[in-house]
């Protein structure tokens, strides 16, 4: 009977660790693309993108590549706060957040249901939908 709680507690711990390794490299990913954002570099934002990103206005990852260039070009300056509302992983190899972004100084505000995706051992951001508020 010690054995069997053993080897429980054992895999309970494993599918535990998982977890939190994906959910730290979601949220690491979050981070880097903050970053990219803030210092406006299209391509490093890109890098955490799925090759078929798609979203509810219709973007591609190219049309959103295209849309961040003009967005940096009207902003000298970004700033953002960012906020994970909900972070889950309902099967292996994807996950689901809710997003809080606010840029600063300006104080425009969005909440985005964000899911990523893993490709390669790598987590990506497959589609990003601004909620409505």
């Amino acid at each position: 009977m010690k054995l069997l709680t053993l080897g429980l507690v054992v895999i309970f711990l494993a599918a535990c660790g998982t977890r939190t390794s994906d959910e730290e490299k979601v949220r690491e990913l979050i981070i880097a693309a903050e970053n990219a954002a803030e210092e406006r570099d299209t391509s490093d934002v890109l890098a955490n993108v799925a090759s078929d990103y798609s979203d509810s206005q219709g973007f591609d990852r190219a049309q959103l590549q295209n849309f961040l260039r003009g967005y940096f070009l009207a902003h000298p300056r970004v700033e953002l706060r960012v906020n994970v509302q909900d972070l889950q992983f309902p099967v292996e190899g994807l996950g689901r957040a809710t997003i809080d972004v606010t840029s600063l100084p300006a104080g425009e505000h969005a909440t985005l249901s964000v899911e990523f995706r893993k490709e390669g051992g790598a987590w990506r951001i497959a589609r990003a939908d601004r909620l409505r508020e």
